[in-house]
Parts: C-alpha cells; sequence; structure tokens
C-alpha cells in the first residue's frame, strides 16, 4: 500500500504585491514528483477555500455596525468552497529534496480571476456611462433617451452579481468589488420631473367633415420653459395615429389621417409615449383628449346601373348612408356599376333545402375615379346574395375619392 506523506512548509502565503493576491502551497511525497505536484495543488486549492472563508467571516462583523450589512451576508452565503477546487493557472515548481520529492505551486489570484474581474468592471463601466447618459439626458428635457438609458441599465447589477458570487468562491471580497451606481436615484429624479410637466391642447369640442386634422397642436411645458423633444402619441381607441416631439416652442403639431369618423370612438386622446410605470408614478396617467363630431357632407353622383331595379335600389341605400346621393345633374361625376357573380356548389343546409355560396365582384368607375370591392354570401337566388353583399359594403374609400364633389 502506497503511503503519502505531505509536509506544509507552507500553508497559505497572501502577498499584496504589484502582481496581486498570491497563494503558494509546498508539498512532499514519498512515491513520485507527480504526487508532490498534485498535492501541492491540492493545497493551493484548500487555501482558496480557507482565505475566502476567513475574509467574508470578518468583513461580515466589520460591516455589521454600518447600513450595508446585507452586502456580506450575501457573499457569505456562498463562500463554501470544496477543497477539490478546479485550479486554473497555477504555476508547479518541482524543489530540491533531500529526501523523497518535493514541489511548489504557486497561484496568482488576480489572474486566476482576470476573466471575472474584467466582466465586472465592464459592467461598472457600462453602468456609469448610461447614468451620465440618462442625467445628461434629463438635464436637457430628454426623458425618453433618460428613461432608454436606466432601462438598458437596469438588469446590469444582477448580472454583476452573478459574477461577484462566483468571484467569492475563490477570492477575497470586500467593499471595492461593490457596483457603485445610482439607478433608483436618477428613475426618482425622472418621475419627479415629469410630474411637473403639463399638457396643453385644443379645450373644444373638433367639428369634422373629413377624416383628418391638421394640424392638432399640443403644448408641453414645466413651471420654468416649455419642454423641447418631448414625444407624443395620438390615438383613437386603440389605434395609434400619430407620432410627434415638441418643438423649442414646446408644441408638437399632429398631421392626423384615417380617423374613423363612422364607428368612433369620437375621441382623439394624445398621451406621453414613455414606459407605463413612468406614466403611473409620476401621475402622467392623465390624458388630453379631444372630442369631434362629424359633420357629414353631401356628394352627389349619377350612377348607370343597368342591373334589376332590386339591385340599384340596394345600392342607392348604401351610398346613402355615407351621405353619396344619386341624381341626374350634369356637374356630378358619371360612375358605371359593374358586378359579376360567380356561384359555389350549392349546400343542403336542411334536409332537402339548398342555398349557393356567391362571390360577388362590384365596381364604381369614372373619370379618375375607381372603386372595387367583393363579398361572398349564400343566397337561393344569385341576386339575394348580391344585395347581401351590398349592404356589408363600406363606401367610405369612394368618399374619399369623391372629395371635390362634396360639399
Amino acid at each position: 500500500m502506497k503511503t503519502l506523506k505531505m509536509v506544509a512548509l507552507c500553508t497559505m502565503l497572501v502577498a499584496y504585491a504589484q502582481a496581486g493576491k498570491i497563494i503558494t502551497y509546498t508539498a512532499t511525497s514519498q512515491e513520485s514528483q507527480e504526487e508532490a505536484n498534485n498535492a501541492a495543488i491540492a493545497g493551493v486549492a484548500k487555501q482558496i477555500s480557507a482565505q475566502v472563508k476567513v475574509n467574508q467571516t470578518l468583513n461580515k462583523e466589520e460591516i455589521t455596525s454600518g447600513k450595508e450589512s446585507s452586502f456580506s451576508e450575501s457573499f457569505l452565503s456562498n463562500s463554501k468552497v470544496s477543497s477539490d477546487i478546479q485550479v486554473k493557472g497555477v504555476v508547479v515548481k518541482k524543489e530540491p529534496a533531500a529526501k523523497g520529492f518535493k514541489a511548489t505551486a504557486t497561484l496568482d489570484l488576480d489572474e486566476f480571476t482576470a476573466d471575472i474581474q474584467f466582466k465586472m468592471k465592464s459592467i461598472q463601466l457600462d453602468v456609469t456611462k448610461l447614468e451620465e447618459t440618462a442625467r445628461d439626458a434629463l438635464n436637457k428635457g430628454r426623458f425618453d433617451s433618460a428613461i432608454e438609458a436606466i432601462e438598458k441599465a437596469k438588469p446590469l447589477p444582477a448580472q454583476y452579481n452573478v459574477l461577484v458570487n462566483e468571484l467569492g468562491k475563490v477570492y477575497p471580497i470586500n467593499e471595492s468589488h461593490r457596483l457603485k451606481h445610482d439607478l433608483q436615484g436618477i428613475k426618482s429624479d425622472i418621475v419627479r420631473e415629469l410630474s411637473k410637466l403639463k399638457f396643453e391642447g385644443p379645450s373644444q369640442p373638433l367639428q369634422l367633415s373629413k377624416p383628418e386634422i391638421s394640424p392638432l397642436e399640443v403644448t408641453v411645458s414645466n413651471e420654468k420653459e416649455f419642454i423641447e423633444g418631448f414625444t407624443l402619441v395620438a390615438k383613437q381607441g386603440r389605434t395609434v395615429l400619430d407620432e410627434r416631439r415638441t418643438q423649442k416652442d414646446g408644441t408638437a403639431r399632429f398631421n392626423i389621417k384615417n380617423i374613423d369618423i363612422d364607428k368612433g370612438p369620437f375621441v382623439i386622446v394624445i398621451e406621453p409615449n414613455l414606459p407605463e410605470d413612468y406614466l403611473t408614478a409620476s401621475g402622467l396617467r392623465k390624458k388630453i383628449e379631444i372630442d369631434f363630431k362629424v359633420s357629414q357632407t353631401r356628394c352627389n353622383i349619377n350612377v348607370q346601373c343597368k342591373e334589376d331595379a332590386t339591385i340599384c335600389s340596394a345600392l342607392e341605400k348604401g351610398l346613402a348612408k355615407k351621405s353619396i346621393f344619386i341624381d341626374s345633374d350634369a356637374k356630378s361625376p358619371i360612375l358605371k356599376l359593374n358586378i359579376s357573380t360567380s356561384a359555389g356548389k350549392p349546400i343542403e343546409y336542411v334536409p332537402g333545402k339548398f342555398t349557393t355560396p356567391y362571390d360577388v365582384n362590384l365596381s364604381l368607375k369614372g373619370d379618375n375615379i375607381t372603386f372595387l370591392t367583393s363579398g361572398h354570401e349564400n343566397g337561393k337566388r344569385e341576386m339575394d346574395a348580391t344585395i347581401a353583399v351590398i349592404k356589408k359594403i363600406n363606401f367610405t374609400p369612394l368618399k374619399k375619392q369623391l372629395d371635390d364633389y362634396c360639399k
């Protein structure tokens, strides 16, 4: 049976030299140089564990009296390191021995943990830079840029803590390893400045005859000045209609189109385009609500309808819902109606009774006017399906083309 005799000539040596924190361990073996080498490496691993554990315990006692006691406690819980730790970068040197074999293992902890510490420093630099960006943007009233910088920095402390926990398993942790930041403080400053803003827009309901408003002006200011570069969004219901930034005079000028003047809701909402939590915390959930009323303009057209009278009548009723009326005035644009249908295979919906699916294509064409639409309906007759399709047609796109003929 092999016997291994190890003598720890130096249990732990920590040198605070320019090279960093150095740990050495010397061991001997009566069997082979390889076993002496392995014993020395294992000794270094044990010393890492012992050094970290002692350091963390002392660190806790020192900090508990202050307001940062939680700092050391969190690291202490992760400081248990097994003696079979994989030590990379250790340098093993063969030593002269009067009897047997002897080796000294040396490990520079700074080099051993260089990758982790580099990542930690990179995160610290990123956080510092993002904080500077946020403060500079806030000083200029660019709330969106300030918030963007803070939100980018938000996940970095958690990433940093993971690295600190990894480092703490093999390296003495102290206050210098804390991530220095004031992200929450800057966020509070942003919320405070947001709470000082006020918005001014139209105070009276608007009267619309077209599905557009241009311009619609909203001004943003605080108690001292107008706010330039503040992003506002205009919505109707959940639909975003336009987005603008305020100019030097604090005014955002919207050019809003495609307003739904048929179904509504009949209100345009102007609100900051910022994250919900910032709006809620600052009290900016209040929106500018601009009511509007629709005054339908009358449009006259002359339709050449060669279909069955029932179909022509259905078309006339559908057009009238959009204030488009058929007359024979010579000044009215002449539109030619064309309808084509294709029938599918009859469907037996109850025993002995059938209905037929129809694809219906409808067009109204005249000088510089083209309106095309289609629909699908079932009916016992082609006429029934055609009328059903006409009843569902939205003639708003046609009315937009008739703008020059409307009053």
